[in-house]
């Protein structure tokens, strides 16, 4: 499925051990989240934030989607519906999902662990568009007119 060659190998634990990270620091903002007692405006930033995220799985459908950086085999560039302003919207969707709940009931460990997530999608969103420049030829000029993660902004 992946290259054995060494840097396959590298390649692939990298992907692999910053998805686990991500899904480590969601469980732990979760965990220490009063997600009995949230205030209306976290609800809020939370239901966006499940929008957001369901309408880049239905525009990127199930058989492109791909929790890891690495491009699937045959996948294809998704340029509509909200990649067309934000090149990874479920990025945008975890994040805008996530600060809320930490700033709504903040603590600094709290901080930490959604600075961690933070940077972890990062680092995980650039490793992806490294192989989506090499999977795409277009996809460079696609990087001129999207944002990363923050329509018009970043």
């Amino acid at each position: 499925m992946f290259n054995t060659t060494r840097l396959g190998k590298r390649k692939w634990l990298l992907a692999w051990t910053l998805v686990m990270l991500q899904f480590l620091f969601i469980g732990l903002i979760l965990l220490t989240s009063p997600l009995l007692h949230l205030k209306w405006w976290v609800i809020l930033f939370i239901v966006l934030g499940i929008a957001l995220g369901l309408y880049a799985i239905q525009t990127i459908r199930l058989g492109n989607f791909n929790i890891s950086p690495q491009v699937k085999l045959n996948g294809k560039l998704i340029a509509h519906g909200p990649y067309r302003f934000i090149r990874h919207p479920m990025y945008t969707a975890i994040l805008l999902t996530c600060w809320p709940l930490v700033v709504g009931h903040f603590s600094y460990l709290r901080l930490g662990f959604v600075l961690g997530l933070t940077l972890v999608l990062v680092v995980k969103l650039h490793i992806e568009e490294q192989y989506l420049k090499q999977a795409f030829q277009p996809y460079l000029e696609y990087t001129r007119t999207s944002k990363k993660l923050i329509p018009f902004i970043y």
